[in-house]
């Protein structure tokens, strides 16, 4: 489980359904415009419930790990469908700097990776 920070606002959801959130974002946040997007997600009282949230090129979404992991939901045609609309903007993969190796800069400059994070 996963909780999408937004405004205010904390959902809690599935990791899936949150990194396809966090994805469909970044593709958005490229151009002009902006979505209202229901996210399937889970009450303080545990029932399933929906969160509708309005993501833009200026949004400020969080994704971080919940603190319990009891109740992964399947959200398999929601994911897909983010995931069909993110590419919609011309993104047919997800950069993902922060873990991809061949974004690397190389072993002689400051700060590189080490050699086995290395494609």
């Amino acid at each position: 489980m996963k909780t999408i920070r937004y405004d205010n606002t904390v959902v809690l959801t599935s990791d899936d359904v949150a990194d396809a959130v966090i994805e469909y974002a970044a593709a958005l946040s490229g151009g002009d415009r902006a979505d209202t997007v229901a996210v399937p997600s889970v009450a303080e009282d545990g029932t399933m419930t929906t969160t509708k949230i309005l993501i833009g090129p200026s949004s400020e979404v969080v994704v971080a790990d919940a603190e319990e992991d009891e109740l992964e939901l399947e959200n398999d045609e929601f994911v897909a469908r983010l995931r069909a609309a993110a590419r919609t903007f011309g993104h047919d993969t997800v950069i993902h700097a922060d873990t991809r190796s061949d974004l690397t800069t190389g072993d002689d400059e400051p700060g590189a990776p080490a050699e086995a994070a290395k494609p």
